[in-house]
């Protein structure tokens, strides 16, 4: 039987400096864990609004435009600490539907580039913030803008052709484009009319209607006074003055093809 005092002798005479050697060896050579890279959260270049991007690769052709509907691969995250919060494979949308700061960074790309689009809190959710992104959070978008369809132009009033020279008592700016020699309406009737709604600074049409028949006790106190001062026949443009809490004014080129009373009128 071999005593404890030879076990601890025979244990020590078996680790030799050659095995000692060898085990450290091994163990040096186990595999570590590469530790993950934290994401890039910055960006290189910054536009006068706040927004900054950076070009990963860049695309070719057109930009999208506001009224464009992008596809895109996307991933949002926290420049906090890098926290994902969205993503999307071949998504849809309309650039005009997104929060300021991802819409400004879709209309900077091209189809095919990938962008790193870095947007402060306030061209993203602000002081509200929104599910998983708390109150003031900067955020992080990783963009590949896939394809993109944009409408057609929309049609623009010459600049000579936006604004009034003429103003009544309640501030309604008009001139007469062409006169008319026919009745003038009253609250009673119901006009038929082609008008052309645009943009008093930029000049853009922003809606467009022919042979529109209009109640003027349904419609605002400043286009029944428009098209009370209207006979058929005649073509007017009319200025509207700007709405309260309104950064833009709408103005109107309306052409009084006929009337009658709204009582007897074809519904």
């Amino acid at each position: 039987m071999t005593s404890p005092t030879l076990q601890r002798a025979l244990t020590t005479a078996a680790l030799t400096p050659a095995l000692l050697l060898q085990f450290a060896a091994a163990q040096a050579a186990a595999p570590v864990a590469a530790k993950p890279k934290p994401p890039v959260l910055s960006c290189t270049t910054t536009t006068a609004e706040g927004l900054s991007y950076t070009v990963i690769k860049p695309g070719n052709g057109d930009r999208p435009n506001a009224e464009s509907k992008v596809v895109v691969n996307y991933n949002g995250m926290l420049t906090a600490d890098g926290t994902q919060f969205d993503s999307g494979q071949a998504s849809e949308f309309p650039v005009g539907g997104v929060i300021p700061g991802f819409a400004q960074g879709l209309q900077l790309m091209q189809a095919g580039g990938s962008y790193r689009i870095c947007i402060p809190s306030k061209l993203g959710y602000g002081e509200a913030g929104t599910g998983p992104i708390p109150a003031n959070a900067d955020l992080v978008f990783e963009v590949d803008l896939l394809s993109f369809t944009s409408p057609p132009p929309k049609p623009v009033i010459p600049v000579a052709e936006r604004s009034c020279s003429q103003f009544t008592s309640s501030g309604l700016g008009f001139d007469i484009l062409k006169a008319g020699t026919g009745k003038n309406p009253t609250d009673g009737d119901l006009v038929l009319v082609d008008f052309t709604v645009f943009d008093a600074t930029s000049g853009v049409v922003q809606q467009k209607s022919e042979w529109e028949k209009i109640p003027l006790r349904q419609t605002s106190p400043f286009f029944s006074e428009s098209l009370k001062m209207m006979q058929t026949g005649s073509t007017y443009r009319f200025c509207m003055p700007k709405a309260e809490n309104s950064d833009s004014a709408s103005n109107i080129i309306v052409t009084l093809i006929d009337l009658r009373p709204a009582a007897s009128a074809d519904n």
